[in-house]
């Protein structure tokens, strides 16, 4: 290759780094053990200098390579491509670009393809320098992580669950498309780089949902579980079952964690209906039997305790037979359900009613008990239930006994107070029906 006295700017001299050799052969001591093809190319888009690396390229020479327009040597195809860089540079831009080649063997080869203005004494842009190396390796390892990121991309937008994954000051880096649309969330703009509990539905933590991140940011721990309610912008609430895990550096120190949310809502409300149901009687909606049996029992506990005094009332319906015989148990069930109704809207708030079966009820009063208000709520029990009242246009009326047991001055026995209750209930129908008796009365 014959050497070419280029007019670079910085030219090396003698008296440079390599005393004793021309600028020339400076320049292809350099260009050949760089390890990158470089080429020189006039203003006029015709080559001026190259390497022996940039001519293995073409399987060429470098002399006959020299000389050659750029699209003499690439074609049209690919000088299209490339051309738009070109024209930057010219306008004074330095650019770099990464373009998949074929390499002298005929592979597919990624290389990084600087290019560069080439000014003259004056400044002005006689050309360009353009030079490329060798990336594939670097090119395909961005690429799988590239692809790798995409799946995990995908997996979190199709799983079932809300993924979320935050820094260590719980700022959300990303999250998948389930989590925006559990939380209520309008769009991803409005979620990255802001902090958990800044966001609307998660503003409000709850206390053992905010200990589990503290857990998890102190490194207490490395992962935990937690239930918490969600209550999205719209006044919605979502119930949630957290699953959170801590990534951490060398140093032990976290970096992100790592939420994936799980809307347990439907199971917290299957287990909302169980309770109900193994606590309140099916017909009538008051407490059953059980239900009322532990309340009562932890009433007595509390008066033991701390003082007080409890009343428990026991209803039986005078009549109710007559009219479930004689209209059919679909009518009973109506009188009961109304009977129901007019016990818990005469009462207090404070009081408990339940249907211990059939016709028989129990009030317990446990709150500012004192005689003289027993007997006044029982005699409005008597007189609410013996309205009259109307199921399937039928007019129809029942009556109420009603038997009391205190404690004190009874004994705080459940079993003992349900009995004396019973007892005084059945007095009072001896006594004509109608009435509130108290046990031990003679």
């Amino acid at each position: 290759m014959t050497p070419i006295e280029l007019p670079l700017e910085g030219t090396l001299s003698a008296a440079g780094p390599f005393p004793g050799l021309p600028d020339s052969e400076v320049l292809q001591v350099l260009t050949r053990n760089v390890g990158a093809t470089v080429a020189v190319v006039s203003r006029a888009l015709r080559v001026v200098y190259v390497n022996d690396e940039y001519a293995r390229w073409f399987r060429a020479a470098p002399e006959d390579i020299v000389g050659k327009t750029l699209i003499e040597l690439y074609g049209e195809y690919n000088y299209s491509r490339f051309m738009p860089y070109v024209r930057r540079v010219l306008a004074g831009e330095r650019v770099s670009y990464q373009r998949l080649v074929l390499d002298p063997e005929g592979r597919e080869s990624w290389r990084t393809i600087c290019v560069s203005p080439w000014r003259d004494a004056r400044g002005g842009i006689a050309g360009f320098v353009t030079a490329a190396l060798d990336v594939d390796e670097l090119q395909v390892a961005m690429n799988a992580l590239s692809a790798a990121n995409q799946r995990l991309a995908s997996h979190m937008d199709n799983s079932p669950l809300a993924v979320l994954e935050m820094d260590d000051q719980l700022r959300v880096l990303r999250c998948s498309r389930r989590a925006i649309e559990l939380m209520g969330w309008q769009d991803l703009v409005q979620v990255e780089c802001r902090r958990l509990h800044e966001l609307p539905g998660t503003a409000a933590m709850e206390q053992h949902l905010s200990q589990a991140f503290s857990d998890l940011r102190s490194g207490r721990t490395t992962r935990n579980r937690v239930e918490s309610c969600v209550r999205r912008a719209d006044g919605s609430e979502v119930h949630c079952e957290w699953f959170n895990s801590a990534l951490t550096d060398a140093g032990g120190r976290v970096t992100s964690i790592m939420s994936l949310v799980q809307d347990i809502s439907s199971k917290i409300e299957i287990a909302r209906q169980q309770h109900y149901l193994a606590n309140h009687d099916s017909l009538t909606g008051l407490q059953n039997r059980s239900a009322f049996h532990s309340r009562f029992e932890h009433s007595l506990s509390r008066v033991r305790s701390r003082g007080g005094a409890v009343a428990l009332l026991f209803i039986d319906l005078d009549g109710f037979k007559k009219v479930n015989d004689g209209h059919g148990h679909k009518v009973g069930d109506e009188v009961l359900r109304c009977v129901a109704h007019r016990l818990a809207h005469t009462v207090r708030g404070s009081d408990t009613v339940a249907r211990l079966g059939g016709d028989e009820f129990l009030v317990m009063l446990d709150t500012d008990v004192e005689a003289d208000l027993v007997g006044q709520i029982g005699a409005r029990i008597v007189s609410a239930l013996a309205e009259p009242m109307e199921v399937d246009g039928l007019a129809l009326q029942v009556g109420a006994s009603i038997g009391v047991a205190m404690h004190p001055p009874l004994e705080g026995d459940i079993e003992l107070l349900m009995t004396q209750a019973d007892q005084a209930m059945y007095a009072a129908k001896r006594t004509g029906r109608g009435c509130v008796r108290y046990a031990g009365q003679a």
